[in-house]
């Protein structure tokens, strides 16, 4: 399951600035009206052959950033949570937005994506160091009984049996 959608990510930033991201091309094809239909599910059948394909593999760029984010979570979460969570917090959708968006802009993230990307993995470090918690027991691994148990083989050395060694 996946902490946020392409819906979650249009619906938090731009569809003109999303749109930018995954169609680089030249004239780009890809236009925030195209690419809020296709996330949608709506027909394409209005635009050109070429725009379906440029719309097609601009899903695809947005479902890769969607699931770095995710394994970049799960990679925080997994010290505290059973992953993924099957009901993430709100707050967890809101930074995998984050994350996926700083993704999607690769080496030309602006200061303030940087800076959001940043809060976001510092958020993360909190829940796992346990400064942070994102509350729903349902989601916390099930605890293994509470009991301590140790056992080892028997002693090798004994200074009783060292006799004048010390």
């Amino acid at each position: 399951m996946s902490y946020a959608t392409a819906a979650d990510l249009l619906a938090r930033f731009a569809a003109e600035e999303i749109a930018q991201r995954v169609d680089r091309s030249t004239p780009r094809l890809v236009g925030p009206e195209l690419l809020t239909a296709a996330v949608a599910g709506e027909s394409l059948a209005a635009w050109s052959a070429a725009e379906r394909a440029a719309v097609a593999s601009a899903q695809a760029l947005i479902a890769q950033a969607l699931a770095d984010a995710d394994s970049t979570i799960d990679g925080y979460l997994a010290t505290r949570y059973a992953v993924p969570m099957a009901n993430p917090p709100a707050a967890v959708t809101r930074l995998a937005c984050d994350l996926a968006r700083y993704f999607l802009h690769d080496d030309n993230a602006s200061e303030t994506i940087q800076k959001r990307y940043d809060a976001a993995l510092s958020f993360f470090r909190d829940v796992a160091a346990g400064k942070v918690s994102l509350g729903d027991p349902a989601d916390t691994p099930a605890a293994s009984g509470g009991n301590v148990e140790m056992t080892s083989a028997p002693a090798v050395w004994r200074r009783s049996a060292s006799a004048d060694f010390i």
